[in-house]
Formats: C-alpha cells, sequence, structure tokens
C-alpha cells in the first residue's frame, strides 16, 4: 500500500496536467491583453517614481539621489502588482 503522501503528489501533479492542457478560455487575445496590461503595470509605476524623483532632485539640488532610489521602489512595486495579476489570471 502506497503512502497517503504519494498519492497527494499524484493528484497535484494531474491537477496540474489537466490546468496545462486546457488552457482557460480567451486563447490569444487573453494573453495578449496579459502581456499589455503588465507591462504597463510596471513602467508607470517606475516612471512615477522617476518623475517624483527628478523633481525633488531639482527643488533640493541632490544629483540624483532621490532619482535612483524612487525608481526603483515604483519598479518594485510594478513588479509586485504585475506577479499578483499574472498569478490571480493563471489560478
Amino acid at each position: 500500500m502506497k503512502p497517503r503522501q504519494d498519492d497527494e503528489f499524484v493528484d497535484r501533479l494531474r491537477g496540474q496536467v489537466e490546468r496545462c492542457s486546457h488552457p482557460a478560455g480567451g486563447g490569444f487575445w487573453k494573453g495578449l491583453s496579459l502581456v499589455g496590461s503588465v507591462g504597463w503595470m510596471v513602467v508607470l509605476p517606475a516612471l512615477a517614481g522617476l518623475v517624483v524623483g527628478r523633481l525633488l532632485d531639482s527643488h533640493f539640488h541632490s544629483g540624483i539621489f532621490w532619482t535612483l532610489p524612487l525608481l526603483l521602489l515604483g519598479l518594485a512595486a510594478g513588479c509586485a502588482m504585475a506577479w499578483r495579476q499574472v498569478k490571480d489570471v493563471i489560478s
């Protein structure tokens, strides 16, 4: 008799194979819209961080002291939002 852990693994593996072999409805156009929305989710917060950082640097005459950290913060926030969106669509 097989241990229960192996049965759970096989069941999970079968579920993953089932999901991969029958993609969610929408096909090409849904995938294209997902790529576009994920792209904008990453770009817009990064640009917002860049603009705010440049404004702060020009106001305080601080070189790129604010630009780089706010750009990276916007990029991280955008990647987190994109990850959540893709994760919701996939599951």
